[in-house]
């Protein structure tokens, strides 16, 4: 069985750089410079602006490493918790023309998408709010922000296309009170759409209590399927295969048991296993 994330020694991710072929190297380096970052996630999750220099250092190494978007969506969540929300869309945008045809592409666009309408719902509310000082009443629809100047004027589509659901709600006490309160969420999203509400809760809550408990498959360096565990509840993933949330977007061994990683996600959070 695989140790806790916690207990990760980035020395020991992987084999020998010096024994492995240039490309094996290659992704051998990136997979050494992603678990010193998550290693250092993991040890202080509240320094985000150490982490966020951590993952702009990879970038100019690792530049064409699809291990790259599992540290940039890293990096955008502690952009965020430090106030950075430019560099956290700028740590997202690239992750929108990831290689669909990988795993960890796949899933890096999606985790964009999501972020990022999430980023994009705050601009819709401060459009509304601009308009509400000039009406002191919300609009019907959210059409009524295109007389904003253009400057101003946000987005009416989520990341997925799909138009905003935007309704005004009744004030529970001054029922006679219209256009005072407003319901703004992503179809998409749903009760998920709030970036300050999400930035709250605790890094991967949902990926947390997953434990990985043997690697089925593989040879050395190569895929494997992986089970996992929580709870009572058993799973098994290759990759690119997803299943109670949960996607397995890579998965490393080395049959000896000693230098492996994992990497899954559910689409708000990356998570790693390693050893």
């Amino acid at each position: 069985m695989l140790p806790h994330p916690r207990l990760i020694c980035a020395a020991a991710v992987l084999l020998s750089v010096a024994l492995l072929p240039a490309g094996a190297q290659t992704e051998a380096e990136a997979a050494r410079a992603l678990a010193k970052i998550w290693q250092q996630h993991m040890r202080a999750p509240a320094e985000h602006a150490a982490l966020v220099q951590a993952v702009q250092q990879m970038e100019t190494q690792q530049a064409t490493s699809p291990l790259l978007a599992v540290a940039r969506g890293l990096g955008a969540w502690h952009a965020f918790n430090a106030g950075q929300t430019n560099t956290a869309r700028l740590f997202l945008i690239p992750l929108l023309a990831a290689d669909r045809a990988d795993p960890i592409g796949a899933e890096a666009r999606v985790f964009a998408q999501r972020w990022l309408t999430r980023l994009d719902r705050e601009q819709v509310r401060a459009g509304l709010q601009q308009y509400y000082r000039d009406h002191v009443a919300y609009p019907a629809t959210l059409s009524a922000l295109g007389e904003l100047a253009v400057t101003n004027r946000p987005p009416l589509a989520d990341r997925f296309g799909r138009e905003w659901k935007y309704e005004l709600a009744t004030m529970k006490r001054l029922t006679k009170l219209r256009a005072q309160r407003y319901n703004l969420t992503s179809v998409t999203l749903g009760d998920d759409s709030d970036l300050g509400a999400m930035l709250r809760r605790p890094y991967g809550a949902g990926l947390v209590l997953w434990r990985t408990t043997r690697f089925i498959g593989g040879d050395a360096g190569g895929a494997a399927n992986v089970e996992f565990a929580r709870n009572a509840e058993k799973m098994v993933l290759s990759e690119g295969a997803k299943q109670a949330g949960v996607a397995l977007v890579y998965a490393r061994v080395d049959p000896k048991g000693r230098d492996s990683m994992i990497i899954v996600t559910d689409g708000d959070y990356w998570w790693l296993f390693a050893r």
